[in-house]
């Protein structure tokens, strides 16, 4: 299943890019992860970095465990994630345009998930809202930033 959402960020892209490089700015812009911790002897940073990710991907059931590993990024251009908890897999990669001033951000999510097929029509609805929600709380705290900086 493949989902894929953008929005413009009144932001240069270096800005967006380094905010949205670092896992542990997450629990700002994605309220469904509650916390990001290094994985103890990967990089801290670049391809091969990996993070322990405690997450609440469906509403009123028990947190998860997702490991979260930085497959590639091309600085300014491209950053590519791999997510698993055991039962979702999921590929993200997200894509920065200049435009202007501003930054053109996508996400594009290529989810292999576990609930059975009959229910993904309903779950890419769903994931493709929390994205777009997640997206609008970046462009909020990035932009909001940018005022204060």
């Amino acid at each position: 299943m493949i989902i894929e959402k953008s929005i413009n960020i009144e932001r240069p892209v270096d800005v967006v890019f380094a905010f949205v490089a670092d896992p542990r700015n997450d629990t700002i812009w994605c309220p469904k992860v509650k916390s990001v911790e290094p994985v103890p002897g990967s990089p801290g940073e670049g391809p091969g970095a990996r993070f322990a990710v405690v997450h609440r991907p469906v509403p009123f059931l028990a947190p998860k465990q997702m490991d979260y590993s930085l497959v590639d990024w091309e600085p300014g251009r491209k950053i590519e994630w791999f997510e698993d908890d055991g039962h979702d897999r999921i590929a993200v990669t997200y894509t920065l345009e200049p435009d202007g001033g501003s930054t053109r951000l996508t996400q594009r999510d290529d989810a292999e998930l576990a609930a059975p097929k009959i229910l993904h029509p309903l779950m890419r609805i769903g994931i493709g809202a929390d994205i777009s929600g997640q997206l609008k709380r970046l462009r909020k705290h990035l932009e909001q930033t940018s005022e204060t900086a």
